[in-house]
Order: C-alpha cells, then structure tokens, then sequence
C-alpha cells in the first residue's frame, strides 16, 4: 500500500511536471505571439503613415508654366521611386510579423490570438495600400511626362513668337525714329524728304505679312494657355499698338509735308525760311513728340524774333496767340499749326481785300468759287492747297461744291490783330 502511495505520487509529480513543462512551453509561444503583435504595431503605424502621404502626392494635382517647373516635379518623383526598394523591404518585415502569427496559430490550434492588442491596423488594410501605391507610381510617370511634352511645346511656341517679336520689334521702332527724324530734322528740301517717305510707307506695307505671321504664332500660344515668355519683352499687345503707331505716323507725317509744300507753293515761302522754323521748332521739341507745350512754343516764338509784351497784356496776347494754334484747347503746339502761324504773320503784303478781289475776278463775279474753276485757273499745287482749305460756302445762291473763297482769304491774308 505504501508502494501505490508512492508510485501515485511519482506519477502525479511527472504529470505535474509535464503540465508545468507544457504551460511554460505555450507561455513562450504567447509570448513570441505578443512580441511579433508588438513589432507589428510599432512599425505598421509610421509604415501607413508614409503610405497615406505618397498616396497623396502621386494623385495630387499640379500646375506648371515652365518645362523648369515639371522637371522639378519628374526629379522629385524619381527621387521618391529610389525610396520605394527600402519601402519595399520594411513593408516585407511588417507582413512577416503576421503571417509569423497565422503559422504559429495554425501550427497550434490556438484560439483568440490572431487579433492584434496594440492597433487597429491590420496587415490587409497595409497590402492594400501598398499595392494602390505601386500601381499608381506608373501612372504618376505617364502624368508627369505627358506634362513634359505639352511644356516642351510651349517652349517651342514661346521661341517661335520670340525669335518673330525680336526682329519686328526693333524694326518697328528704327521705322518710327527714322520717320520723325524725317518730319523734324529734315535735311534737302521738302520734295526730297516726301520722296523719302514715300519709300518708307512702300517698305512698311511690304513688311505687313511679318506683323501677319507673328499674329499667327500669337493665336497658337494663346490657344496654348502660354501667359509668360521670358524670351523676349514685347508681347502682341504692344507690337500691335506699335505698329498702328508706325501707319499713322508715317501717313501724318507724309500729310504735314504735303501741306508744308502747298505752304509754300501758295504764299511763295522761300524754302530756307521753312527750314528756319522747322529748326526752331525741332530745337524746343525736347522730346521729339512733334508738338510744343505753351512754354515751349513761347520760348520758340521769342527765338525767332517774335515778341510779346511784358506784364498782363502781354500775357492776353499769348493767350490770343494759343488761341490761334490751338483753338481746340488740346494743351499743346503742333508743326503744322506752328508753321500755319508763321507764315501768316510773315506773308507777303497782300491784304484781304485784294485777295478776295483775285478769287472774285476767276469765280466771275460770283459769291463762291467751284473747285474746277480753281483747278483751271491756278496752278495745280496752288489749286489744291486752296480746296484743302476753302470751306463750303453756305450762301443761299450757292451750288453744290461751292467753296467759300471770302472766309479763306479773310483768315489767310487779313491782317493780324495780335
């Protein structure tokens, strides 16, 4: 009986020691369980994270001007796919620690241990997002250099209107300085100097289809969206208001010298008196414009011997003056009406009355005067000045036409009042 005692005793010592055996065998496996959660857990959390953030930046969107500006964009993106290789590898660590879990589970029929303690994050949700992230890096290459082709062709539309805005540009702007250097520092007589303008308006309408084809590369770079081009500092904007600039020049400047010759033709102005007030002219013209401000055109006045009195009458008689050259109240003086000016003060001694006896005598008796009768009676460059200036006589005897030659010659021969 003693012996059954003790022989019990054994075995129970033996089954208590495999019990102890096994719980301590199954307490390490817990607890390699435990760890490979915990693992998880601390690396999973910064590892989604960084997924979430490069989710983001490959479908987020982007603007650019410049191919500067996209290939900032495909370095950086280039920089993050080196980074996808260690991405790779620790997403790789992260997955490991749960299908360490599931063998160990599997392997032992445990029960209640595949739910991760230490986040809610699971290692589906990680592969998910790691393959979205995969997938859309190529997509990202697609996008970003579909964008580097579209900004190359920009670039491309930018140096194509340049390359055509630098050459028009200047040329405009050589067309418009040699064409005021003609009206106000002219150099040979008047003939010589319309002679010129006339070439010059032949060759500015001749360079017509460069201003044509720059408006075509225009329309491709506003069709484009291109709102910056750092290849050149004209834009259509101001080549166009140039260029009409340069035609209304040109064709002012071709009128003022006609008018200048009918002038002269009309009241017999030597040639070297017209150059003596275009000089004066030109010297108080500081800024080229082709008009005097009053000050300017005082002192102008005074240049030439013209003189005013002092004190406020002298001050009424420029305003009377500026009356006269300006009657529109404008604020300045120009050549034309200048030289208007000046040749009525300085005429020949022909009075009003005379004249208006002349026009009378070639209209026969008449109150007016019709254009043909100027032209068969008086020379053609005299003929056409008094058309261009004679204005409709309103008579009630009058006929259609009828220009009124008492008015024209009060206001070109009467005597000054100044």
């Amino acid at each position: 009986r003693c012996q059954r005692i003790c022989d019990q005793w054994d075995r129970l010592g033996a089954l208590t020691q495999k019990r102890r055996n096994a719980l301590d065998e199954a307490e390490k496996i817990l607890e390699r369980v435990d760890q490979y959660h915990l693992e998880f857990a601390k690396r999973a959390a910064p590892f989604n994270n960084w997924m979430d953030g490069a989710r983001e930046d490959l479908v987020d969107m982007f603007i650019v001007h410049t191919m500067d500006e996209i290939q900032g964009l495909i370095d950086a993106h280039e920089a993050f796919k080196v980074t996808l290789g260690e991405a790779e590898s620790e997403f790789k660590a992260i997955i490991m620690c749960v299908t360490e879990v599931e063998r160990i589970v599997k392997q032992l029929d445990l029960k209640g241990v595949t739910v991760n303690p230490y986040t809610n994050i699971t290692g589906k949700e990680l592969g998910q997002k790691w393959a979205d992230v995969k997938n859309l890096v190529p997509q990202r290459d697609t996008v970003l250099q579909a964008e580097m082709v579209r900004q190359q062709n920009h670039e491309r539309l930018r140096r194509q209107f340049a390359q055509k805005a630098n050459s028009v540009g200047p040329w405009v702007e050589k067309q418009a300085e040699a064409i005021a250097t003609i009206g106000m520092q002219m150099q040979g007589t008047l003939e010589d100097a319309l002679l010129k303008l006339k070439n010059m308006e032949a060759q500015i309408m001749a360079y017509k289809p460069n201003m044509d084809e720059l408006e075509g590369y225009n329309q491709q770079v506003q069709e484009s969206l291109v709102f910056e081009n750092k290849h050149t500092q004209y834009t259509m904007e101001t080549l166009r208001v140039g260029w009409e600039q340069l035609l209304t020049s040109i064709a002012r400047t071709i009128n003022e010298i006609e008018n200048q010759i009918l002038t002269r033709e009309a009241k017999g102005i030597p040639e070297e008196k017209l150059q003596e007030f275009r000089a004066s002219f030109s010297h108080f013209d500081k800024d080229g414009s082709g008009r005097l401000e009053p000050n300017e055109f005082k002192s102008c006045l005074i240049s030439i011997g013209y003189n005013t009195q002092e004190g406020d009458k002298g001050d009424a008689e420029f305003a009377h003056i500026l009356g006269v050259v300006d009657p529109n109240g404008s604020g300045y003086v120009t050549f034309q009406a200048f030289l208007d000016f000046m040749t009525r003060e300085t005429t020949d001694s022909d009075t009003a009355e005379q004249v208006m006896q002349s026009f009378k005598i070639l209209a026969g008796d008449k109150p007016y005067i019709t254009q043909e009768e100027l032209r068969r009676e008086l020379p053609p460059d005299q003929a056409e000045y008094c058309i261009a200036r004679m204005t409709k006589y309103t008579g009630p005897d009058g006929i259609p036409g009828a220009l009124d030659y008492i008015s024209f010659a009060t206001a070109l021969y009467g005597e000054s009042d100044l």
